[in-house]
């Protein structure tokens, strides 16, 4: 009889272990699971965080390249270009233009 109780005894500590593996097992997956989801939530913000600061940054730069756009657009700025870069004049202007110092060109070389 006591070697019955004993085998029982045996099998039910068998099964409670068996059981209680499959609950450490189970538990220890969807720990693992959880922290995963965790970790790709956290770098998905600190992303979403960057491309934020990088979509201000690119609003300011196209706000600024508007505002230079509307500055080259207008007749004054292109009249002060045709000036400088073609030496262009307007009717009735005369045009001066200096040479640079040839005499200290030929003592630098």
């Amino acid at each position: 009889m006591n070697d019955r109780r004993e085998r029982r005894r045996k099998k039910k500590k068998i099964r409670l272990n068996i059981g209680r593996l499959i609950v450490v097992a189970i538990v220890v997956i969807l720990v693992g699971v959880t922290s995963f989801s965790v970790k790709k939530i956290v770098n998905l913000k600190m992303e979403q965080n960057q491309l934020k600061s990088e979509q201000t940054s690119l609003k300011e730069k196209k706000e600024k390249l508007e505002d230079e756009l509307k500055h080259i657009d207008s007749e004054s700025y292109i009249e002060e270009q045709a000036r400088k870069q073609l030496n262009m004049i307007k009717p009735g202007e005369i045009l001066y233009m200096i040479e640079k110092d040839k005499a200290k060109d030929k003592k630098s070389e």
